[in-house]
């Protein structure tokens, strides 16, 4: 179940080596130096928001919290619903990029086979050099009801002073072409306890949580590059912050829960290793090559609000549970949890 849960990691950050899709990002490179990070920032960006929107989700799906040493096993899975406005971005702003339409497709859009011209203008002794290339398509056929779903396992365990701590970790593993591995850690703390009598009332619970987690992804880009090079990779590290509010009402077999919170994203995607990128000179039939090391880094920054709802099941030493949240993209989470205390 574990390998499961790991191949499903790789295919939902999106650089799954069984895609043919992903196999031409590289020519992106072929861009002008200012516009390649706002090509590779702009194709990216609605993948790495919705799995930054997943991160932050599925931590509790309670407000209370386990009593000294009482322990819980969660898997749960959180899918962002992608909105027609992700799946494009604007071909308006670039100054050595020129294409026939206005619009390309992000990562998370649908296939195509535009063709992207490059121009590069020289100066003084340096020749006008161009070149072209089919843009990278998206995989929105291949995402199930236009959602990206972000797994996570975590084990919640109970410590003094009626706080949890949350720890999620998928090992790094290896799917052909790409390695992923994911890390958190959280902390949820009883606030009512702070409130005299309100501590008293049975059935209603109020907990702090604050959370971080990150995914970790490499790339193997040489064995299917179109460029010729070595050592050609992609490295990408999304982070997530999240701090959230939650309550719950707890009634026999349902608990009934809400939050409201922030949630921030820190990433970033580096490509290493050396390209060999190839151009003709303008008005001649004469070919260049133009080799580069460790080309591109870009980052993201993204921060979101959000409210959810959820109910949850109790089960003899089981919870299933499932909630809706509002935020830039709504998502929705589904779990179960195996628990004790």
């Amino acid at each position: 179940m574990k390998n499961r849960f790991v191949v499903l990691a790789g295919l939902i950050v999106c650089l799954n080596a069984n895609s043919q899709n992903f196999q031409d990002i590289e020519n992106l490179l072929l861009a002008s130096q200012e516009d390649q990070t706002l090509l590779f920032q702009q194709y990216f960006n609605p993948l790495v928001k919705s799995v930054n929107y997943g991160m932050a989700s599925g931590w509790s799906h309670t407000a209370k919290t386990h009593k000294k040493l009482g322990f819980d096993i969660t898997f749960s899975l959180n899918s962002s619903f992608i909105p027609s406005s992700a799946e494009v971005y604007s071909t308006s702003g670039f100054n050595s990029i020129t294409t026939s339409s206005d619009f390309l497709p992000t990562v998370l859009g649908s296939k195509t086979d535009e063709t992207i011209s490059i121009t590069l203008f020289g100066q003084g002794s340096i020749p006008e050099l161009t070149t072209s290339f089919t843009a990278p398509s998206g995989i929105k056929e291949d995402l199930p009801l236009s959602m990206v779903a972000t797994p996570s396992i975590q084990l919640g365990i109970g410590l003094p002073s009626k706080t949890d701590l949350i720890i999620r970790y998928v090992p790094t593993r290896t799917n052909k072409n790409t390695s992923i591995g994911l890390k958190g850690i959280g902390l949820k703390h009883d606030l009512l306890q702070h409130f005299g009598p309100a501590d008293k009332i049975p059935v209603i619970d109020l907990s702090l949580l604050v959370a971080y987690s990150k995914y970790s992804v490499n790339y193997n880009i040489q064995k299917t590059s179109n460029l010729t090079g070595e050592n050609q990779q992609a490295l990408m590290n999304i982070n997530n912050y999240v701090v959230r509010l939650i309550s719950s009402l707890d009634i026999k077999v349902l608990v009934f829960y809400a939050s409201i919170g922030y949630t921030k994203g820190v990433s970033d995607l580096r490509l290493l290793g050396t390209y060999n990128l190839p151009y003709n000179v303008a008005d001649t039939s004469e070919q260049v090559m133009v080799n580069v090391t460790d080309p591109l880094e870009v980052n993201w920054n993204n921060k979101s609000t959000s409210a959810n709802v959820g109910i949850s099941f109790k089960l003899p030493g089981l919870r299933l549970f499932a909630d809706y949240t509002l935020r830039e993209y709504n998502s929705v989470s589904l779990g179960v949890s195996l628990s004790l205390r």
